[in-house]
């Protein structure tokens, strides 16, 4: 064979191995890097529900007082009324009695 053409051949299965070595080199570098990422945006994921989580107990929890709150003021004045009421109560007797029984002596 030629030197030139021995030399060229060589030269070429140098590149050839060079390019094999970078672009392992580059799927290596490329998968380090996509891990990264999705470690990455796991985290952010995971911080994104804690978040959220947090934020709904909050929120579940403003509504459970809010709603003993008002179950709170709607027990005290039903009390009232009844209370008004048994306190009306002999009245209202009298006065049912004044009617029924005043409309049957006429």
């Amino acid at each position: 064979m030629h030197p030139d053409l021995e030399a060229v051949i060589a030269a070429d299965e140098e590149c050839r191995s060079r390019l094999t070595l970078a672009q392992s080199h580059r799927e290596r570098d490329l998968a380090d890097a996509r891990a990264r990422r999705d470690a990455t945006i796991e985290k952010r994921r995971a911080a994104a529900r804690d978040a959220l989580e947090q934020e709904l107990a909050s929120i579940r929890a403003e509504g459970d007082s809010r709603l003993k709150a008002t179950a709170d003021q709607q027990r005290a004045y039903l009390a009232s009324l009844a209370k008004a009421g048994e306190a009306q109560f002999d009245a209202a007797v009298e006065a049912y009695l004044a009617i029924v029984c005043g409309a049957e002596q006429q």
